[in-house]
């Protein structure tokens, strides 16, 4: 069956409003953004999942419900994972061993991959090569080599290419930058802090040995770049999504051995990113702690914004400021920061509180809104939110990290190094 597009009154009245979630005005984003997301009961997208463990059966879920598409094909060589994704998939799916022999075989427009890391590259420029869209799990890349090979295959086949990135659709964060650009309640932003603290050995349990370094990918460098590739990647993203620009040099430190199990990744990570204009990111990922779990706080001269658990945003003013014609209309919490409510009612004239402006989708789960934004992109032949180039340009800000790290030194990133 060929895919086409449906009428925005179509999608709406399929959809709903959910994936509306993404035209809140920003500069950096399209004010139709989610126009046309899915199509009807007839024209079906048909999708290919290769690896449905954990987090691949939670996109695969999430795209399950974007109307007009069906899982057709299901790839894992661990049998208990393939029947998990199987089930998620449907009537009429078949299973593969081997992702070569589903983009071979198999009935698919697209493909999903949340296989780990390593394999990204391969898996996806198999996909391209094959005529298939993509959406690939973040990091991208193991290798700022091997992304840019994806990117400029994705430019070559003129193909969706979108990597999992769900910030980038999260109406906490949308609503958060809609405020920083169209209200400038930072001021002029001169750092951010970022972490993600856990107390954890981040190992999963192995019914056989001999899948040991399978299952437990992350923990072994020649499959995983450790916690600036699965957790630092999304932080790294939204400073840079936040400071619309790069990081210009970056200086680490880590260490390994509180961990005494065989894996060679580092138990923790401490960086310190430059950039332009003396911006400063300060980012930690630690696994002995997890007091302060995980947040982005993002500091101006004239406030302070704190994104907590992906879902929660508070403003906090600094004295100083000049008062915002709404502060004083504000939910605020007990200790005077300004609730960003995104499912807020949404006021009226000059009084109207912006901390609690309601946007189209909020609410909803940023997987699916992201899920939705691909299905669309696909549809319309439009460039994801959070495209290829995008997530290159912050796997190449981790991988210099580790490799500031592993050789103990300062490292200038000189425009050239983000070029694909």
């Amino acid at each position: 069956m060929g895919l086409s597009d449906m009428s925005r009154r179509d999608f709406m009245r399929a959809a709903g409003a959910a994936a509306a979630a993404f035209s809140v005005g920003l500069a950096d984003t399209r004010s139709d953004l989610v126009a046309q997301t899915a199509g009807g009961s007839t024209d079906l997208l048909r999708v290919g999942m290769v690896g449905p463990g954990v987090q691949g059966r939670n996109v695969m879920t999430n795209c399950a419900r974007v109307p007009g598409v069906k899982f057709t094909a299901v790839c894992d060589i661990f049998p208990d994972n393939l029947t998990k994704g199987l089930e998620i998939a449907g009537e009429g799916a078949k299973g593969f061993a081997d992702y070569r022999e589903m983009l071979e075989k198999a009935d698919i427009d697209a493909v999903m991959i949340a296989t780990p890391l390593n394999w990204h590259c391969e898996m996806t420029l198999a996909a391209l090569d094959a005529g298939k869209h993509v959406f690939c799990e973040k990091m991208m890349s193991y290798s700022i080599e091997q992304g840019r090979q994806m990117v400029r295959k994705q430019r070559e086949t003129g193909l969706v290419l979108q990597i999992g990135h769900q910030r980038r659709y999260n109406p906490t964060y949308l609503h958060a930058l809609n405020l920083l650009e169209k209200e400038g309640v930072l001021g002029r932003i001169t750092m951010i802090r970022a972490l993600w603290h856990r107390n954890g050995d981040w190992r999963r349990p192995v019914p056989d040995p001999k899948y040991e370094r399978l299952m437990n990918w992350r923990l072994y460098r020649e499959t995983s770049q450790g916690l600036m590739a699965e957790l630092g990647s999304h932080q790294v993203d939204v400073a840079n999504w936040v400071l619309k620009a790069l990081p210009t040099a970056v200086v680490g430190m880590g260490t390994r051995g509180y961990w005494t199990d065989g894996r060679d990744i580092l138990d923790d990570v401490e960086v310190l990113y430059e950039y332009p204009n003396g911006v400063k990111l300060v980012y930690t990922s630690i696994t002995q702690n997890a007091r302060d779990d995980y947040y982005e706080q993002i500091m101006g001269d004239g406030g302070t914004l704190v994104l907590t658990h992906e879902n929660q945003g508070l403003l906090f003013r600094e004295a100083r400021a000049e008062k915002l014609d709404w502060e004083q209309y504000a939910h605020k919490d007990d200790k005077g920061g300004v609730v960003l409510d995104s499912q807020a009612t949404k006021g009226k004239g000059k009084d109207k509180d912006k901390g609690s402006e309601a946007l189209e989708g909020a609410g909803e789960n940023p997987y699916y809104l992201e899920m939705a934004d691909w299905v669309r992109c696909i549809r319309e032949g439009d460039t994801p939110h959070c495209n290829g180039l995008v997530a290159f340009e912050s796997d190449v800000a981790c991988l210099m990290a580790n490799a500031s790290i592993a050789q103990r030194r300062f490292i200038n990133l000189p425009p050239e190094i983000y070029a694909v």
